[in-house]
């Protein structure tokens, strides 16, 4: 099945089990698999600065200063940070799948996507004078629907290690503190690396560049994709996310290359090697593709959440049934994973089954991890029981 799939970077997960290979660190390799006259209006976007994405307004000081400052241990400065922002859990923030906000706007707004409320915390914590390092987390493929695409989804997560005063001090023993706005992923142990700021900033960028697309924008999509590889020429899934553009504006050696150079860097890039196979299809190199779909299908068939996304393709197409089909295969592989059970009783409630629909709208409420997605069930159950 032909997937038309982003790599965006919020709360779920990342699929690159290998390191980094630099395998291009010239600039003017880089520069040549760029082509800006097809974009005439990128540079007409007005583009936070990475500065202006950390950047803390008076209030945000004030409260950095009000509220923390005053802890001399780095420790409970932490908690503090937690509580005082976060109202003592993450529960409390709003979860906003699209939001791809700055610092401060997250910090007014209170809602977010993950890797924004990320950078909050990070802002934050660093004006505090606390030593933090970003994370990324090593979890199988995860893929959220957005219109006509489903969105890869990456997460990052940050950990507090002790105070940029006297970083050289063991603070309080082995135990440091994770920041994390998806605690269902926390909890789970995955492998975790620390990543450098440029490569979170890199991240955002990606994330605006995806929502372009999505929003048919691929002038915008151009110039955040720009930014994100001149941010980290090294990120693997901004040259994937940027050879669909190229490929949407019917520009295919370039898509192609880009898509090459992505899995030149990371070989485990899977939603490359995917878009790739769709391009080599289209090109009637049948073989070439054929043989990366026996790849993908060989890894992808043991991740719960590919046989969630074919349910979701099946549920967007009207296949109810078939949807149901993967929907039950995910849910076997992964049985507290609150979306499945959603896609269960959305794809029964389009049959007409309201009674299941129900049953399995109550076992999503119970799963979700968030408080504004139980609330979301429960107002779907509240309208489902009035049928």
């Amino acid at each position: 099945m032909d997937l038309k799939v982003i790599l965006l970077f919020c709360c779920g997960c990342f699929f690159s089990g290998c390191s980094t290979t630099e395998i291009a660190t010239s600039n003017v390799f880089y520069d040549q698999l760029f082509y800006d006259q097809a974009f005439p209006d990128y540079l007409n976007y007005p583009i936070a600065t990475p500065e202006e994405i950390y950047a803390l307004d008076d209030s945000m000081n004030d409260f950095v200063h009000s509220h923390l400052m005053k802890i001399e241990d780095p420790f409970l400065r932490s908690k503090a940070l937690l509580t005082k922002l976060f109202n003592q859990s993450p529960h409390t923030l709003r979860y906003l799948n699209g939001a791809n906000l700055i610092a401060a706007e997250a910090f007014h707004q209170n809602e977010a996507n993950c890797l924004s409320l990320t950078i909050l915390a990070y802002a934050l914590a660093d004006e505090a004078n606390l030593l933090i390092k970003f994370q990324e987390i090593d979890i199988p493929e995860y893929w959220v629907r957005e219109g006509q695409f489903n969105m890869l989804t990456g997460h990052v997560n940050l950990r507090v290690i002790g105070d940029k005063i006297n970083p050289y001090k063991i603070i309080w023993g082995n135990s440091d503190i994770t920041i994390d706005f998806d605690p269902y992923n926390n909890r789970k142990y995955f492998s975790k690396r620390i990543i450098s700021k440029n490569r979170v900033t890199a991240m955002f960028y990606n994330n605006k560049g995806a929502q372009a697309i999505v929003n048919n924008d691929l002038n915008m999509a151009y110039a955040y994709f720009k930014h994100s590889l001149n941010q980290d020429p090294n990120f693997s899934p901004a040259w994937g996310n940027l050879g669909l553009v190229y490929k949407k504006v019917g520009l295919t050696s370039y898509a192609e290359q880009a898509y090459l150079t992505a899995i030149d860097i990371d070989d485990s890039n899977l939603n490359a090697w995917n878009n790739l196979a769709i391009l080599e299809q289209e090109q009637e190199r049948f073989e070439d593709a054929a043989k990366i779909r026996r790849f993908l299908a060989k890894i992808r068939n043991q991740n719960p959440y590919y046989h969630a996304l074919l349910g979701d393709e099946a549920y967007y197409k009207g296949d109810y049934q078939l949807a149901i089909k993967y929907y039950k295969q995910a849910k076997a592989m992964s049985p507290k994973e609150h979306e499945f059970y959603f896609g269960l009783a959305r794809s029964f409630f389009k049959l007409g089954d309201y009674k299941k629909s129900e049953f399995y709208l109550e076992k999503a409420k119970r799963n979700a991890h968030f408080k504004d997605i139980e609330d979301k069930y429960q107002s779907k159950l509240n309208l489902l029981t009035r049928l």
